[in-house]
């Protein structure tokens, strides 16, 4: 499991807004703004039906949530809602190290992300609801950010699981995968891969880069759904 999350960590480095910020989306100095979880709780939308969808950014993966107007029995109202994204950046601590930090932000896809902002859509919610759901979904959040145990991938398969989704849908599985390795260059993975013993031998198994990543990829959501089962029981 180690090489799985070290490698799963490395990508979200590659393309970090601060070398220190490995999982934060985009550039550091964001002009979009942040929604406390107290306003997006009581926000005016809440009511209204979003499109929720998983998105690959490089190698940052977030849920992005889309207003679902045509459905909606305030249609004008509606056009106002705001576009937003569910994500984990880390913060840093006073004496080293980091600690995960969640957020949801108001975000234009394809404004803030010019290229690979298509997501692959995951179901059709109240806004309330993905809120709740984010709200409880706190497998992670305040702790240590570690490489190797607690990173930024954690959130949108813990929100998912309390939305009543399936994580380990092998369509989720393939779309992370096939973004992944379309986004990140070869070097970086087998870079990691090999200064891992598990990673050398993950290496000898499956061979194809494709392969590789689409194992590890499963692997670190089984491994976080049944986490997240135990810690619930």
């Amino acid at each position: 499991m180690k090489f799985l999350l070290s490698a799963f960590t490395i990508f979200a480095a590659y393309i970090a807004w601060e070398p220190v910020n490995a999982c934060v989306p985009g550039r550091s100095d964001t002009k979009r703004r942040r929604l406390a979880l107290s306003e997006a709780v009581s926000h005016k939308c809440a009511g209204e039906l979003y499109d929720l969808s998983v998105v690959v950014h490089g190698a940052h993966i977030l849920l992005s949530a889309e207003p679902k107007c045509e459905r909606s029995l305030r249609s004008n109202e509606c056009q106002e809602c705001p576009s937003l994204v569910f994500h984990e950046s880390t913060s840093p601590v006073k004496g080293g190290g980091h600690r995960i930090e969640r957020s949801i932000h108001e975000f234009d896809l394809t404004e803030d992300f010019t290229e690979d902002h298509n997501g692959l859509v995951l179901g059709t919610f109240n806004l309330g609801t993905l809120v709740k759901a984010y709200d409880d979904a706190s497998d992670g959040a305040s702790r240590w950010y570690n490489l190797f145990t607690n990173n930024c991938a954690g959130l949108p398969i813990n929100m998912g699981l309390h939305l009543g989704l399936d994580p380990t849908d092998h369509k989720i599985v393939s779309f992370v995968s096939r973004k992944l390795s379309n986004n990140v260059p070869s070097s970086v993975i087998m870079d990691e891969l090999t200064n891992d013993e598990a990673g050398m031998a993950m290496i000898e198994t499956y061979g194809k880069e494709d392969a590789l990543i689409e194992a590890y990829v499963s692997t670190y959501i089984h491994d976080s759904v049944r986490t997240h089962h135990f810690n619930t029981i």
